[in-house]
């Protein structure tokens, strides 16, 4: 298996091994280390009635980095996986395996100290097994589990936490993040919250906090997080880690001098790990801030089917939904197509690489993964971590050059010079639209073009007045309202994910205030700090920590948009205590015990952070409520409480709150039944088994939304996916062989006609390439010499991944190139592999399928398309053509030449 160079892990492992041996601990900006991740597979197996468990050692990559890697060492961090079903079935067992036990690894004891949703973390500890420590390999600067513990959350420090809301905190060392700047003691400043009218932090409670979550960084910071950061744009705001605390930091609204020293201000909310009250005794790491991501670039928004749910039920007529769809489904099929226009390829070229987001492949594949959050390269973080093997290989076949996504392969026929329209070009841009109409089928995704999602702020002049926002963009946004401009103004709505309750769509007034104008408050939206409750808590229960919103500006949204009593954003008063059991299992209470018992606090801790390997109800809890909403529509009592249901699951390993039995078994027997067909049916497993009953007929008044966006995406999906598909047959009944392609073969075969005596050097030629397209062929039928099932030793015949199918064409592409006949009499190399592609593309054209010519002579037939075009050509070495795009303004123009064009003819 072949690792692309940003994940090979053994320059960096070595590396790091100098701050190990110097014990620096991750106090590096410059150096920080921690980026490489191993991983251990465990499989639990039962024999005679006895579980067995099998430990395997995976490759390590390099990776994300964390506090915690960084300040351990990568090397003395371990992450087990095992399958949520072992985590269901076995939970108690693994607990209590990694709580007796330790990992050896050559001589090294490893102890489990986090376990979450299907795996558990073990760190090397200071203790070897028949091995004698070496301080030249860093040795004697090892750690115990406890003084980890009092490192990173002290139990004396803390030890009025609830048991589950202490392990909680760990998660915080786990952040994927980047070290962004380093503060001095003195300048980390700690300042109360604002609170909501008449209370005081003493009596508020969470959603009384108006600035809960956020504080602030001077200018001078915000600079420097900024340069180390590498960002383009100056940062309004930064979601960080520093000491204890965690959440936003916007520029301060006073501190704006850039020669100032950097500064930083910690609300009270932001505190969750209590630190030394000396902050000059405080570990190095602890004067870092931890940077996970800045403020976003502002960009139009889709919704998804929550919202899409709420917005019907607040009065958003049905038909703006669907019109938005239609447009949405118009939009992206029509990307897809091609045109014969003079420009037309160059319009695809910048339609497949903007629709498919070709730029953000690209940047994943060069920036190290450590950074790819930090550099809002979000679709990292949702990356499995069972990644298939595809996750290896990104980038081209290295010996054929052929890319690896079917986006790409388009770009790369057209920059070649071959027709939108050839037939091979043809079938990638059917599966292309395909998947971009399975999406809209499936996830209802409607791009809103009056939208925008940023981060939410509190109002840091305390200007803005209840119910108010604001929202200015760096750069110019569209409106129906007032055309371009770079502030909204007026109704608009605002919500974030989950939108489980009714009211957590809101519409507010969105003003341009001078003030937050001049002070730079750009990129993120602004919320009031005044009235009795903050607005980001109306929000499915959100803060400032962190937390994006989708703002709508769009008239056709806004105008019969009506909010919802507030209500529905609380649960009753009872709520907790008819539906839930309380851990109120505290520290101190826990330490007392093992003092009193003269015992070690250890293992009880460890068994505690232990906990969370298994799903909790999170899953069947949102089945049950997406049943109850179908049914009897978001407004229902039912609905809301199966809601704050679900909302309490999302918190429960923090909040120590169980389902009760009898709550639970009430639940399921109402609402385990088979869930509509317009759900989505990528959502969280329930884990339930068996057939389930059907679900009762719809009691709310009208049409489902979801069920008429369905029918509707159907329609208009079929209808596009059928027009590409008749252009294609069009095209395909059509097609001749490219004779641009077939040239060296028809020149090979004259000189051999004029040289009999070199037939045989060509017949060589030929076997090699029918010897491999034999190969292939078997290949993709998992057959074969270098098929999965023969590559990695597998008795059965199951369908291979995709990344393991493509290791497989891979490496038949290398044993091609590099078994490809040489130092022949009549021809040169060079020609040699100009021939035999001619030859495999002259092979494929017999069936008219073009996927093993490419597959191993990509670069050579886009040598030849290229060469051929007319006149002169461009070549470029694949690290330029990769940082290479059609610029803004060159496609805008295209696309009005088009459009002229077509007006013409129309005319």
């Amino acid at each position: 298996m072949r690792q692309p160079a940003l994940t090979i892990p053994w320059e960096e492992l070595d590396r790091e091994e100098t701050f190990i041996r110097d014990n620096t601990r991750g106090a590096s900006i410059e150096n920080p280390g921690g980026k490489i991740q191993q991983r251990i597979r465990l499989d639990i197996s039962k024999t005679e009635g006895n579980l067995e468990f099998k430990f395997t050692l995976e490759q390590p990559i390099k990776s994300k980095s964390c506090r915690f890697s960084r300040f351990l060492g990568s090397r003395r961090l371990v992450e087990c996986h095992f399958s949520m079903r072992d985590a269901r079935e076995h939970k108690q067992a693994i607990v209590e395996f990694f709580v007796k036990k330790k990992l050896l690894i050559n001589g090294r004891l490893f102890q489990a100290f986090y376990g979450h949703q299907g795996k558990i973390n073990l760190m090397e500890i200071n203790q070897d097994f028949h091995r004698e420590p070496l301080p030249e390999l860093g040795d004697d600067n090892r750690l115990s589990l406890s003084e980890f513990i009092t490192w990173h959350n002290n139990l004396h420090l803390n030890s009025n936490q609830t048991i589950n809301k202490w392990v909680s905190r760990f998660a915080l060392g786990f952040s994927t993040s980047q070290p962004g700047l380093v503060f001095q003691p003195e300048n980390i400043n700690f300042i109360d919250d604002i609170y909501g009218a008449g209370k005081e932090k003493a009596s508020a409670a969470s959603h009384e906090i108006m600035t809960d979550g956020c504080g602030f960084l001077n200018y001078a910071a915000l600079k420097a997080i900024q340069e180390n950061m590498a960002w383009e744009g100056f940062p309004t705001c930064v979601q960080a880690r520093i000491g204890g605390s965690k959440g936003l930091f916007m520029l301060h609204p006073e501190h704006r001098d850039p020669y100032e020293e950097p500064k930083i201000w910690l609300r009270s909310s932001q505190v969750k790990i209590q630190l030394n009250p000396d902050k000059k005794k405080w570990s190095p790491v602890h004067y870092i801030l931890d940077v996970l991501s800045g403020s976003l670039v502002p960009e139009s928004s889709s919704i998804t089917y929550e919202m899409i749910m709420s917005l019907s039920e607040n009065g958003v007529p049905d038909q703006v939904l669907v019109n938005l769809l239609r447009e949405t489904i118009e939009r992206d099929a029509l990307s897809m197509e091609p045109s014969s226009k003079p420009h037309g390829s160059q319009v695809l070229y910048d339609s497949v690489y903007m629709t498919h987001r070709v730029l953000q492949s690209r940047l994943r594949q060069i920036i190290s993964p450590d950074a790819h959050r930090a550099q809002a390269l979000l679709e990292f973080e949702k990356t499995d971590d069972n990644a298939s093997l595809a996750k290896w290989e990104t980038g081209p076949d290295p010996f054929s050059g052929q890319p690896a996504s079917s986006q790409e392969q388009v770009l790369g026929w057209l920059q070649a010079g071959f027709a939108s329209t050839d037939r091979f070009v043809m079938e990638k841009l059917v599966y292309l639209q395909k998947k971009l109409m399975t999406a809209a089928v499936k996830q209802y995704r409607i791009a809103i073009p009056e939208s925008t999602r940023a981060f939410i702020v509190p109002d840091p002049l305390g200007v803005l007045d209840e119910d108010q926002v604001f929202f200015a963009s760096s750069q110019l946004i569209q409106t129906s309202r007032s055309g371009l401009t770079q502030c909204i103004t007026g109704p608009v709505i605002v919500s974030r994910n989950p939108c489980i309750q009714i009211s957590d769509a809101r519409k507010v007034i969105a003003v341009n205030s001078h003030e937050l104008w001049s002070r730079g408050y750009f990129d993120v939206i602004v919320f009031s700090t005044k009235g009795s409750r903050s607005l980001a808590s109306l929000l499915s229960g959100g803060d400032y920590d962190g937390d994006t919103v989708v703002m709508i500006w769009d008239e056709a949204i806004t105008t019969p948009f009506r909010n919802s009593h507030k209500g529905f954003a609380d649960p009753s008063l009872d709520f907790e205590r008819n539906n839930f059991h309380k851990s109120k299992v505290v520290l101190r209470d826990i330490r007392a015990q093992a003092e009193l018992g003269k015992k070690d606090v250890t293992p009880r801790l460890a068994d505690a952070m232990l906990q969370n390997i298994a799903p909790n109800q999170l899953g069947v809890y949102n089945m049950f409520y997406r049943n109850c909403a179908y049914v009897k529509g978001l407004d229902h009592p039912e609905t809301a409480r199966l809601g704050h249901m679900f909302t309490q699951c999302l918190d429960a390993v923090k909040s120590g709150l169980c389902v009760k039995d009898e709550v639970f078994k009430a639940d399921k027997r109402t609402w385990d039944k088979e869930p509509p067909a317009c759900f989505p049916s990528k959502t969280e497993r329930d884990y339930s088994k068996g057939h389930k009953f059907a679900l009762a007929p719809r009691e709310a008044s009208g049409k489902f939304i979801l069920e008429s966006l369905q029918e509707v995406a159907a329609q208009e999906t079929e209808r596009y996916k059928k027009r590409l598909s008749e252009m294609r047959d069009k095209c395909n009944s059509s097609y001749k062989i490219d004779p641009d392609l077939t040239q060296p073969l028809n020149e090979a075969e004259a000189r051999v006609q004029k040289y009999p005596e070199f037939q045989g050097e060509l017949d060589s030629i030929k076997e090699h390439v029918k010897t491999f397209r034999y190969y292939f062929l078997q290949t993709r039928n998992n057959m074969g010499p270098y098929s999965v099932q023969v590559r990695y030793g597998r008795r059965s015949k199951a369908k291979p991944s995709l990344g393991e199918e493509q290791e497989s064409i891979r490496a038949l592409s290398e044993d091609y190139s590099r078994n490809m006949p040489s130092d022949l009499a009549m021809f040169s190399n060079s020609e040699v592999r100009r021939i035999a592609a001619s030859y495999a593309y002259r092979e494929d054209s017999n069936r008219r399928i073009f996927t093993f010519c490419f597959a191993v002579a990509w670069a050579e037939l886009c040598a030849l398309k290229a060469r051929a075009s007319g006149g002169s050509f461009v070549t470029l070495t694949s690290g330029f053509i990769d940082s290479l795009a059609i610029h803004r303004k060159m496609a805008k123009v295209f696309r009005e030449m088009e459009d002229e064009e077509i007006s013409d003819g129309e005319s």
